[in-house]
């Protein structure tokens, strides 16, 4: 008797369920997809003949049938999201993360004030936040970044004690960042870098005091530092690059310093580097270039031995460098270029086994160069020209695999340059321009077929142009003028990149074959002049885009065409 009750009953909710249809959850959704547009994988388990949509692809349902998320992240959706989504009352969870959804944000998603997660980002959205959205005071994550939105960050917005992470950045964001930012007390990330805000960061900020990241990099943000915000003891990033932050730096995290990454290079900062930044020993990244910091370099840098980046450079810092940066052996990157130091380099530079680049460059820094860091076998970029160092170049800089960028001019090097330079790396650019080195160009300098820029000028080298260097494939500048080089000029084969070329003020005599450029396509500019050059004016008809020819000063026997001559070709243009 029992059994055939409950079969009665079972048959009677089912054809209750039936006569009810599909929840408003589900209708809410169905109409949704009307604007969304959701692939064939997805669309095909949404049937309007369910009682629930709980077990349709990307929705997950509480126990009494209520959508709680909707997860469609990196599904190929398109289209725009509708005011429908304001009737899912329970939702918790919306992520359309990493698809072609356009439009704007509907304010009815503000009806939605169960939310605790919202990721939208990395869409086509456009159109302003809708102040609405302050009325989600139980989101705890909001992510928009990469899209197009535009307008002001709505007050209301921040207005949320719940809020751990706000990622807003990569947008078109104007205006100033809301007051009510410090009304964040749970917030651990701000992101909100690559925007239009303007304005100051408001002192506020300093109340979010469990605050680990904050993204600012690349706004229009002014004025002062907070100076509490040293208040927020757990800050591990701090990235303030390219605003227009003035001032000293206000604030001093004397002691427990979490920071990892310090950036405020690009700015208009002011004053000396911070000596309490020695207490940061967490600190893996710190940058300061182009602001107008003064003062000397702090030796308590040393004591950062986490430290792989030390960018300093373009400030007006002077005094010497401080040997003491030789204990943070972790440096991949140190960059002092653009200051005014002066002094000789420290040889403790030579402990750091892991430097990648090294840009002295435009300093005033004297005395011979320490042949110990061309021993750095993980060298790739080393930038130290308008110095006045002096010394010779050793040849271990030939053992150097990583070795790319070279560029030393305008000191006072001498000697050979090693000769089995290029011969086991892949060099890009060789400058050595306006030094004092003597000998022959190294044969296998383009033996990895990648050197781009090759400037030797103004030294006292000599010999012939090695065919290494005339059969370099990769090669787009080639610069000896001013050594003593001679023989015939060598017939370029293999330059389809070549654009300038000057061989002037050296030693090259003979005639010039017809042939010499012409697989030189490219080329914009040659220079020969000042030379023993004789015979008859070569032509350059192969060259179309030859804007400057300087043959003069040389001992043709037909007539010297002047300075500046147009090939035939060449489409016609100013001279100048």
């Amino acid at each position: 008797m029992n059994l055939v009750f409950w079969q009665w009953l079972l048959l009677f909710i089912t054809l209750v369920s039936s006569s009810l249809g599909l929840s408003s959850d589900g209708l809410a959704l169905l109409a949704l997809s009307k604007n969304l547009m959701l692939p064939s994988n997805i669309s095909s388990s949404w049937d309007a003949s369910n009682a629930t949509p709980c077990k349709w692809n990307s929705v997950t349902c509480d126990k009494r049938g209520n959508v709680i998320s909707l997860d469609l992240t990196s599904s190929g959706i398109s289209g725009s999201l509708g005011p429908e989504i304001g009737h899912l009352k329970y939702l918790q969870v919306l992520s359309l993360s990493d698809n072609n959804i356009s439009g704007s944000i509907p304010p009815e998603l503000g009806n939605c004030n169960m939310l605790e997660q919202l990721d939208l980002s990395q869409n086509f959205l456009s159109g302003q936040i809708p102040a609405s959205m302050g009325n989600l005071k139980k989101l705890s994550l909001l992510s928009l970044y990469n899209n197009s939105l535009s307008g002001t960050i709505p007050e209301e917005l921040f207005e949320n004690q719940f809020m751990e992470k706000v990622y807003l950045h990569s947008n078109k964001l104007s205006g100033s960042i809301p007051f009510s930012v410090g009304e964040m007390k749970s917030l651990r990330s701000l992101c909100l870098h690559e925007n239009m805000l303007s304005g100051v960061l408001p002192d506020s900020i300093c109340n979010c005091t469990k605050l680990e990241e904050l993204y600012l990099l690349d706004n229009q943000l002014g004025g002062d530092l907070p100076k509490d915000l040293s208040e927020i003891k757990g800050l591990r990033i701090f990235d303030a690059t390219t605003n227009n932050f003035t001032g000293e730096i206000p604030f001093s995290f004397e002691k427990n310093c979490r920071l990892e990454i310090f950036i405020l290079s690009f700015n208009q900062i002011r004053g000396e580097i911070p000596k309490w930044l020695g207490n940061c020993s967490s600190l893996t990244q710190l940058a300061f270039v182009n602001n107008s910091l003064s003062g000397q370099i702090p030796p308590a840098v040393g004591l950062l031995r986490n430290l792989t980046y030390l960018l300093l450079s373009q400030n007006n810092l002077s005094g010497p460098i401080p040997p003491e940066i030789g204990n943070c052996r972790l440096l991949l990157w140190l960059e002092l270029d653009a200051n005014q130091l002066e002094g000789t380099v420290p040889k403790e530079l030579a402990n750091l086994r892991n430097l990648q680049k090294l840009f002295l460059f435009e300093n005033r820094l004297t005395g011979d160069f320490p042949e110990d860091i061309w021993s750095i076998q993980s060298l790739q970029s080393v930038l130290i020209y308008r110095n006045g160092f002096t010394g010779k170049l050793p040849s271990v800089l030939a053992e150097l695999k990583f070795l790319q960028n070279i560029t030393l001019f305008d000191n006072f090097f001498t000697g050979a340059i090693p000769l089995g330079l290029g011969a086991n790396s892949h060099l890009v650019a060789v400058d050595f321009t306006n030094n004092s080195f003597v000998g022959e160009i190294p044969p296998n300098i383009c033996s990895g077929k990648t050197l781009r820029i090759l400037d030797l000028g103004s030294n006292h080298l000599s010999g012939i142009i090695p065919s290494g260097v005339v059969d370099c494939p990769s090669l787009e500048r080639l610069i000896v003028q001013g050594n003593s080089f001679s023989g015939h000029i060598p017939e370029f084969r293999n330059c389809m990149g070549l654009n300038y070329i000057d061989l002037s003020h050296n030693g090259f005599d003979g005639p010039v074959t017809p042939n010499v450029f012409s697989n030189c396509p490219c080329l914009v500019q040659i220079s020969p002049q000042t030379n023993n050059l004789n015979g008859s004016v070569p032509g350059f008809r192969d060259c179309t885009n030859l804007g400057v020819i300087d043959l003069s000063h040389n001992s043709f026997s037909s007539k010297i065409p002047p300075r500046y001559v147009y090939c035939v070709h060449c489409n016609r243009r100013k001279r100048g």
